[in-house]
């Protein structure tokens, strides 16, 4: 699917389209949370994910984001990244915004992990667990 948004920029979910390379270099040295990602691992993620990528007028890759999900009761939103030259113009909003209107994600309960107190989130809809004291992690490093 596509979907167009503000000035000229537009999203899609066609996973032929995600330039894995680029996503890489994003996530492995300007992505706080995943510093040192490999290659593999995120050819993996992508493979195995909902998949949202933005892109500018001339079809080059600007942004991307993902959702780790069964697509029946839960998914996690990660890895929303927004080249820093496109910045500043709404398109963190316009990807998620696309990403919470995406058909294989109608019903899903989603969670995120970000930084506290992100307004793009929290616009969206986005709050504090409800429960946190419920929810445990193991974690592997």
């Amino acid at each position: 699917m596509r979907w167009d948004g503000p000035e000229g920029y537009w999203a899609s979910d066609d996973r032929d389209l995600v330039d894995v390379a680029r996503v890489h270099s994003w996530l492995s040295q300007e992505a706080y949370w995943a510093k040192g990602r490999t290659l593999e691992v995120v050819k993996r993620s992508i493979e195995h994910s909902v998949v949202m990528g933005l892109y500018g007028v001339d079809r080059e890759q600007v942004g991307f984001a993902r959702v780790v999900t069964d697509r029946s009761t839960f998914g996690w939103l990660c890895d929303v990244f927004v080249s820093a030259s496109h910045q500043g113009k709404g398109l963190g909003s316009f990807l998620v915004e696309k990403v919470l209107v995406h058909p294989d994600l109608t019903g899903v309960r989603l969670e995120l992990a970000a930084v506290p107190g992100r307004s793009l989130y929290r616009r969206q809809g986005f709050a504090p667990l409800s429960a946190p004291e419920r929810w445990m992690e193991r974690r592997l490093i």
